[in-house]
C-alpha cells in the first residue's frame, strides 16, 4: 500500500487501483495511524486528521469512477478507540493540545461523523457509505503506543496497556476482523447507508455530534480546504 498520509500518496494509490479494475464494489477503509508526538503531514495537517479522516474521503471520492461502475458499491469505514464519543470541532487538528491515544481516538469520532456525511453525499449514486468498529486488538500499530502517548495520569496504566496489547500471533486481530468482514458480505446490507455497527455486529447510535450538520460542515470545510 502506497503513503495515505499525503494526499499525493492517495492519488497515486487510487490511479494504481483503477489502472487494475473496472470497478469496486468495495472499498474498506482500514489503514490507520496512531502516533505517540505531535506530526505534521508533508500538507501541512495534524497526521491523525490527515490518516484517519482526510485519507479515507480523499480516497473515496478519487475511487468513484470505479465505484459507480459496480453494482450497489459499498464503502466501508473501519473506526477505532472506544464506543463513540463526541465530536468537538473546535479540536479537530488538537489545537487544544495533542494528547496522544485521545487524539487518535477523537480523529476516529471526527472519522464516524464524516462517514454519515459521506453516506448522504453517495446516497443518490447507489453507493453505501457505513462504520465498523472492530474491538480491541494487537497489532503493530497498537504495539507502537508508549507512555508518552498517553496522557496525563494515563501513563501509570502503560503496564496494563503493553499487557492487553502484547503479541498474540494475530488471534486477536482475527476476531476482531470479524465486524469488518460481515460488512463486506452481509446480504442485509444491501442498501443500507449511513449506520454504525459495534464489534459484534450489533447496529448502535453515534454519538449524537456525529450527526450534527454544523459538526458536519465544519469538517468538510476543513478537508476541502486542504485539498
Amino acid at each position: 500500500m502506497g503513503d495515505i498520509s499525503s494526499m499525493a500518496g492517495v492519488d497515486a494509490l487510487a490511479q494504481e487501483l483503477q489502472s487494475r479494475v473496472d470497478s469496486l464494489s468495495v472499498l474498506v477503509n482500514n489503514a490507520g495511524y496512531l502516533g505517540n508526538e505531535y506530526r505534521i503531514s508533508d500538507d501541512g495537517l495534524e497526521m491523525h486528521f490527515a490518516v484517519n479522516v482526510l485519507s479515507p474521503w480523499r480516497l473515496t471520492h478519487a475511487l468513484l469512477p470505479v465505484l459507480r461502475a459496480a453494482d450497489g458499491a459499498r464503502v466501508l469505514h473501519v473506526t477505532g478507540g472506544d464506543r463513540p464519543g463526541p465530536v468537538d470541532v473546535d479540536n479537530l487538528q488538537a489545537e487544544k493540545g495533542f494528547k496522544g491515544l485521545m487524539t487518535y481516538t477523537h480523529s476516529k469520532s471526527i472519522l464516524e461523523s464524516m462517514s454519515m456525511a459521506l453516506a448522504e453525499e453517495l446516497k443518490s449514486e447507489g453507493i453505501t457509505v457505513n462504520v465498523v468498529f472492530p474491538g480491541r486488538a494487537s497489532t503493530a500499530m497498537t504495539r507502537s503506543l508508549t507512555a508518552k502517548g498517553l496522557p496525563g495520569p494515563m501513563k501509570i496504566m502503560m503496564p496494563f496497556f503493553r499487557l492487553f496489547f502484547r503479541e498474540d500471533g494475530g488471534k486477536s486481530a482475527a476476531k476482531a476482523s470479524m465486524s469488518t468482514v460481515w460488512g463486506v458480505t452481509a446480504d442485509e446490507l444491501d442498501g443500507v447507508t449511513g449506520r454504525y455497527f459495534d464489534t459484534h455486529t450489533n447496529q448502535q447510535p453515534l454519538h449524537p455530534t456525529a450527526y450534527e450538520p454544523e459538526t458536519q460542515r465544519r469538517i468538510m470545510e476543513l478537508m476541502t480546504s486542504a485539498v
